[in-house]
């Protein structure tokens, strides 16, 4: 079910759009090599550190901790921080994107995610994922996401049998949203587990196809999620440009949606989001983002820190 609403394009980015493209051009064929890396990089450290209002992180704010390895290889096992969210109603579990540390670090970007939505009215526990994410190679990044997603849905599962009264929410950003969709497809397709309340995507660095009833991450979202909502904007320059060519040409579902003449699961949703957001990590900005769209979004009366009055249960 694929829905795209119509909203007026912004007026201006907070990407240089020529120094973007300068940064394409030092790094020639872009995405493999550190040349092209730095300029994905410094185009998003740009957006995502200085034009993004970032929150500073309570000492105690929750993170879910991916063992690094040596630039993700090696990658290993999980650990806590933080004081995590127990025997809630709702819990929002916030996955960031590449180069991680570049911009803003997981912890600050959930702080920054909880801040947003306290704006739009929701009370919701939050915390965030951090994964391996700062490896200059983009395609073995893409598949160490996945990975990280599927090795992260061990502990979701764990957490809602511990939690069996709490609903979770993902809020996924950019790369992000493979690691979301490996986590949905391993807890429910591989696992056995329960589907999680809703994934909202904000600017999916990922395949428009990838989404589609025979996409790669089709079954995911068709059983992972009673709810998975993609925010897209054709205004997302590191989307819109840079992904592009790393990617050969291949359009990503968060500039674009799904194609529009394929056919989706449908629990999915496009919301084009464009006459909001005007750059890559705006949409959880908590003063220009589009978060206030996404609370709105949330299954009716299941905006944080409400009873559900049993519609989740009713679902099943």
């Amino acid at each position: 079910m694929s829905d795209h609403s119509d909203m007026e394009r912004g007026s201006s980015s907070q990407i240089n759009r020529r120094s973007v493209l300068r940064g394409i051009a030092a790094g020639g064929t872009a995405a493999v090599g550190v040349g092209a890396m730095s300029g994905t990089a410094s185009a998003a450290e740009e957006q995502c550190v200085g034009g993004l209002n970032l929150v500073e992180p309570a000492e105690d704010y929750p993170v879910v901790v991916r063992d690094p390895g040596i630039l993700g290889i090696g990658a290993g096992g999980l650990s806590e921080t933080g004081d995590m969210p127990q025997g809630e109603d709702e819990v929002v579990i916030y996955i960031h994107g590449w180069v991680e540390l570049l911009t803003g670090g997981a912890k600050a970007q959930g702080a920054t995610v909880q801040q947003a939505l306290r704006n739009a009215g929701s009370d919701i526990a939050t915390m965030a994922y951090n994964y391996p994410s700062s490896s200059p190679n983009w395609w073995g990044q893409k598949g160490g996401a996945e990975k990280s997603g599927r090795k992260f849905a061990s502990w979701v599962k764990q957490y809602q049998e511990e939690n069996p009264d709490t609903d979770v929410r993902l809020i996924v950003h950019s790369l992000g949203a493979r690691t979301g969709s490996g986590l949905l497809d391993e807890l429910v397709n591989e696992l056995g587990g329960e589907p999680v309340r809703s994934m909202e995507m904000l600017g999916g660095a990922m395949a428009r196809d990838t989404v589609t009833v025979d996409g790669e991450f089709g079954d995911a979202i068709a059983n992972g999620a009673e709810e998975v909502n993609n925010y897209w904007s054709s205004a997302d320059n590191i989307l819109d440009e840079i992904l592009q060519i790393g990617e050969f040409g291949t359009e990503a579902v968060g500039a674009k949606g799904a194609p529009e003449d394929a056919e989706t699961p449908d629990n999915y949703n496009d919301i084009d989001v464009t006459g909001i957001v005007d750059g890559h990590c705006l949409y959880y900005d908590p003063k220009e983002g589009c978060m206030e769209t996404v609370v709105e979004n949330f299954p009716e009366g299941f905006q944080g820190g409400g009873d559900s009055g049993g519609f989740f249960d009713d679902w099943f």
